[in-house]
């Protein structure tokens, strides 16, 4: 697997087993990518309390510290059929390797989204 995160143009952050797509006539040039079992991803900081920490720098700024961020996923294009999604090069702005504990937890994701379509079907898709 090659999951990494990919940054579209709109700002959504999603998290794939990602592939380069070029042509047949020109295989070394890149014209898009191949998402497998796309989620969008992004860290949700919970509401921060009146005892909670506070820094004041001055009397119009006030910073917070901030405790317990979660990183939360989301099937993304949860409507299509297939779990293999095509997306032009020009969509993404960036692409990076992600921290461990996301990679397992997107792993462990992936991992019970194949079971459940092992036991609908009765083949993974994983196995393709």
């Amino acid at each position: 697997m090659s999951v990494r995160i990919a940054r579209l143009r709109n700002g959504e952050d999603i998290i794939c087993d990602l592939y380069e797509v070029t042509t047949q006539d020109d295989p070394d040039k890149a014209v898009g990518f191949q998402l497998k079992y796309p989620y969008s991803v992004w860290v949700s900081i919970p509401y921060q309390k009146e005892n909670d920490d506070v820094i004041y720098g001055s009397e119009e700024e006030v910073t917070t510290k901030i405790t317990e961020p979660t990183i939360q996923f989301e099937p993304w294009m949860p409507l299509a059929k297939n779990k293999t999604i095509m997306l032009r090069m020009d969509e993404v702005v960036s692409i990076y390797e992600t921290h461990d504990q996301v990679l397992e937890k997107y792993n462990q994701l992936v991992e019970v989204e194949c079971g459940r379509e092992s036991d609908q079907t009765g083949a993974s898709q994983a196995e393709e």
